[in-house]
């Protein structure tokens, strides 16, 4: 290949990857590339598409796997949605949960009924999990994160790296006086949201979730009818003339400054005018291996949470009333940490008088579960469960078991701006190559589509020399 910017009569384009990232830039690239100028292949590893945000139908459930809500202020995916015609239900307004203290659980519900506003009044008063200065610490980090509201943002970033300080949430919330506060909620909320724990979890990432999740009252979730395949299998269907799956790459070639192509496990050598990787990090550290050894360090720093994730399909619902899901704090006697009743989120996610209920288990707790085959996860599982939930089946209709190793990006301190600089490093280093995935961006599934929406457009600006 000679070494200048390409022809776009013979541009091609490689995307590693076919999860929200790598879909998104399939997507984009097709939508830019009518002309048929540009040559486009996407090679994912595994033997389907979607990654972390798939939905699969059993017995007429539609059960997430993993990704499962995009949020209102998320206007990337909710974009992508309207342009493929992928209807977004939003959740109801009214929003409960059960917090398990003490030995049983206590209500906290908003937007909810005068019995539901006094029950959680309740609760923030008496249950043990919650203190009056925790409450008070609330108050004062709701204030706190609403004067940066519009800093806080999952489509733009950038207004927020003066809060990416190199600290985790923990270390931010010792600083700041709100270590009660985390002990009573945070900490809980950051488990269930990223997986992980304030102390893996940067300070700017961890006010960005606490506000987008926990703190925000404007904004609701939203998601597809069918499950949020509906809108991955839409990308699919976009793309899928040139997706081609069961394909794994071994490495990335540059060669000069400049990207070659791939080479497959087959040992095939697929020549390409630009690579966008949209894998997760440590992949991308692992194919790459001609990257510059300080861009390299940063794709190392990047970690990822564990969870094991167990879908049951039941006849009828297991929780509280008017409750999405039952929460355990980190120092609650069981290996759970959350089981959510999605088709109160959703009514589309069970059959009608049916119910769909997701057991949630991190950490060390999840690692010590992967070993173990399907069947005896959801026998430890539903026996667990059975200790809490009076009315769980001995036998459900069915139950689902999901392992990831690498579920949710956790962001440590400094990493937006360390991934910030490198986005700009990485050009000048290695011309063609493009990175792609929610660790490049505030992690989520908006995050992962924006970058990949990115990646396609200067990868296009790049083979045409716009």
């Amino acid at each position: 290949m000679a070494d200048q910017v390409p022809h776009p009569n013979r541009s091609k384009i490689l995307v590693i990857g076919a999860g929200a990232a790598g879909l998104a830039t399939a997507w984009t690239l097709a939508a830019r590339c009518k002309d048929g100028k540009c040559r486009i292949r996407v090679l994912e590893a595994s033997d389907r598409v979607g990654g972390r945000m798939f939905c699969e139908e059993i017995d007429g459930f539609h059960v997430n796997g993993g990704a499962s809500v995009i949020n209102e202020s998320f206007a990337t995916a909710r974009d992508l949605a309207r342009q493929l015609d992928v209807e977004l239900w939003r959740s109801p307004k009214s929003k409960g949960g059960q917090c398990y203290a003490g030995g049983r659980f206590w209500g906290l519900y908003v937007g909810g009924s005068l019995k539901q506003t006094l029950q959680t009044l309740y609760t923030m008063f008496f249950s043990p999990q919650h203190t009056l200065a925790g409450n008070l610490e609330f108050m004062r980090l709701y204030a706190m994160l609403k004067k940066r509201a519009r800093d806080l943002d999952f489509e733009d970033h950038s207004r927020m790296l003066d809060l990416d300080t190199g600290e985790s949430f923990a270390e931010f919330a010792r600083t700041n006086s709100f270590t009660r506060y985390l002990k009573q909620a945070g900490e809980l909320d950051l488990n269930c949201f990223t997986a992980g724990s304030s102390e893996q979890v940067g300070a700017a990432y961890g006010m960005s979730l606490l506000w987008l999740w926990t703190f925000n009252p404007a904004t609701r979730s939203c998601l597809p009818r069918q499950g949020i395949s509906a809108l991955a299998n839409a990308l699919a269907v976009a793309c899928k003339s040139f997706i081609h799956v069961s394909t794994t790459v071994e490495r990335i070639i540059v060669e000069n400054g400049k990207v070659r192509g791939v080479v497959t496990a087959s040992g095939e050598k697929i020549e390409a005018d630009a690579v966008i990787c949209a894998t997760p990090a440590s992949t991308a550290a692992r194919i790459i291996p001609e990257l510059p050894g300080e861009l390299r360090a940063v794709l190392e720093r990047i970690s990822y949470s564990s969870c094991c994730h167990v879908a049951f399909g039941l006849d009828a619902n297991i929780l509280a009333e008017g409750s999405h899901a039952a929460l355990f704090p980190p120092e609650s006697p069981t290996f759970l940490t959350m089981v959510s009743n999605m088709a109160a989120m959703t009514p589309d996610a069970a059959p009608s008088g049916k119910t769909l209920v997701h057991a949630l288990i991190i950490g060390e707790h999840a690692r010590a579960l992967f070993v173990l085959d399907d069947n005896e996860i959801v026998r430890r599982v539903l026996e667990e469960m059975r200790r809490y939930f009076r009315t769980m089946p001995e036998h459900p209709l069915f139950a689902k078991v999901y392992r990831w190793p690498e579920a949710f990006c956790l962001s440590p301190g400094g990493m937006l701006r360390d991934m910030q600089d490198m986005r700009i490093r990485l050009g000048k280093n290695v011309r063609g190559l493009y990175l792609a995935g929610d660790y490049t961006r505030l992690p989520s599934l908006n995050g992962a589509m924006k970058s990949g929406v990115d990646a396609a457009e200067a990868s296009l600006a790049y083979v045409t020399g716009a």
